[in-house]
């Protein structure tokens, strides 16, 4: 037994097996996974072998705001590239959500509700570069969260380090809020909207991350907008009739920010089935303002 356990611990002397983890810093051995965060360690030896210092994009949002949508579909659009950005995912498990959204969508369904547990969620990891400028690109480093575990994140943090990690690290973000749940039950909405910009303001605090420290980017999303046409015809102002809590702090605190609105389905109908279940069918997919929140992101922080 006393010779079992000197062998077992001399592997922690062995830099080969020793991985840290590019997202939380942690230092895990002999693992596939990060054992604090979860991140996928081949994640962290793409990153830290490419020699440049990650710049990270996550996408957040409320349970219901369609970011398993938003995101399968926006890396299936940066893989066939567009006039202005390309991405490519740098490892094999980045196209499972890319796989999953555009599947379900082509059998006219909406993928599988995310769980709350994050040893399962699915991570991402795409290199997007500017078409014009190769030099110029960005890290969409994320794992498709749940908006539950996002909602008990904000409210006690630290209950999934993932979240923390990756919103602490990140100089560019993704937000989405469902638009017809934001102008149906704009206030519910707002306080959420609230505590989330809160929770990365304080994660992006001076003191914490030194004083030329920059807050991240922040592309406020508005989802489902061909349900919502006042959304789509002008985001920034949909914000400041729905939602005046986030609009004020955002200009006070969170300046470099700008509001979008992005739809992914035609037309859908909703099916109840003889026992009152309710699902939403896609009928034809019909894709609006998916890229130009990234755009946006590229052109103020990739310099």
């Amino acid at each position: 037994m006393r010779a079992e356990q000197v062998m077992q611990s001399s592997r922690y002397l062995d830099d080969t097996a020793r991985h840290d983890c590019v997202c939380c810093g942690h230092v895990s051995f002999d693992s596939n996974a990060c054992s604090n965060c979860q991140a996928p360690l081949e994640l962290s030896r793409t990153v830290l072998t490419r020699g440049r210092p990650p710049r990270f994009v996550t996408v957040l949002g409320a349970s219901g705001a369609g970011k398993t949508v938003y995101l399968g579909f926006l890396l299936d659009i940066l893989c066939k590239g567009t006039r202005s950005i390309r991405g490519l995912p740098n490892n094999s498990f980045s196209v499972a959500v890319q796989e999953q959204t555009i599947g379900a969508l082509e059998q006219r369904r909406f993928p599988d509700k995310t769980a709350s547990e994050a040893d399962t969620w699915s991570w991402v990891h795409y290199e997007v570069r500017n078409a014009k400028r190769p030099k110029q690109f960005l890290d969409i480093v994320t794992p498709d969260l749940a908006g539950e575990a996002i909602g008990m994140e904000v409210d006690h943090p630290n209950t999934f380090p993932a979240i923390r990690c990756m919103t602490r690290n990140s100089m560019a973000m993704m937000v989405l809020f469902d638009s017809v749940r934001v102008r149906d039950s704009g206030r519910e909405e707002d306080v959420f909207a609230l505590k989330l910009a809160a929770y990365i303001q304080n994660l992006h605090a001076a003191p914490k991350k030194g004083k030329n420290h920059r807050m991240p980017r922040i592309a406020i999303i508005f989802t489902k907008s061909d349900w919502c046409p006042e959304a789509k015809q002008d985001p920034a102002r949909f914000a400041k009739e729905n939602m005046p809590g986030l609009m004020q702090f955002c200009q006070q605190t969170l300046h470099d920010h700008a509001f979008f609105a992005t739809s992914i389905v035609g037309s859908s109908a909703t099916m109840v089935d003889r026992y009152g279940c309710m699902e939403q069918i896609p009928f034809h997919i019909e894709p609006s303002g998916i890229v130009e929140p990234l755009e946006w992101i590229m052109q103020g922080g990739t310099n």
